[in-house]
C-alpha cells in the first residue's frame, strides 16, 4: 500500500471517530469540547499529508518534524486564547489523531 493509501485512511478513519466523538461528548452537555475534539482530530489527521509534502520539498526530517510541531503548538495556543475551554479538548483530539495514524499503519504492516 502507497503512503497516499495510508494516509487516506488515516483520514477516513479520524473523520469516523471525529463524528463520533463529537456526537457523543455533545450529547453528554459538553457542545464545545466535543467540537474541539472533533476539529483536532480532523486537524491532526493532516498532519501525514503535511510531512510528506515537507519531505517531498526535500525539507531535512528534523526540520520538518519541528515546523509540524510548531504550526500544532500554535494552532492550539490560539484556541487557548480565543476559546479558553476547548484547548486542551483541541490538543487531546491532535494526539488522538496520531493513534489512528499508528493504527492504520501498524494494520499495513502487519498485513505484509
Amino acid at each position: 500500500m502507497t503512503s497516499g493509501g495510508l494516509l487516506r485512511k488515516t483520514v477516513i478513519g479520524c473523520g469516523i471517530l471525529a463524528v463520533g466523538v463529537g456526537v457523543a461528548v455533545a450529547l453528554a452537555g459538553h457542545v464545545v469540547v466535543g467540537a474541539g475534539l472533533a476539529v483536532g482530530i480532523m486537524l491532526g489527521s493532516l498532519n501525514g499529508y503535511l510531512i510528506q509534502g515537507l519531505l517531498a520539498r526535500r525539507a531535512p526530517f528534523a526540520a520538518a518534524s519541528l515546523l509540524r510541531i510548531v504550526l500544532f503548538s500554535s494552532i492550539v495556543l490560539i484556541v487557548a486564547l480565543s476559546v479558553r475551554e476547548a484547548a486542551w479538548a483541541l490538543a487531546l483530539g491532535i494526539a488522538l489523531a496520531q493513534f489512528v495514524m499508528v493504527a492504520v499503519g501498524a494494520r499495513a504492516g502487519m498485513r505484509r
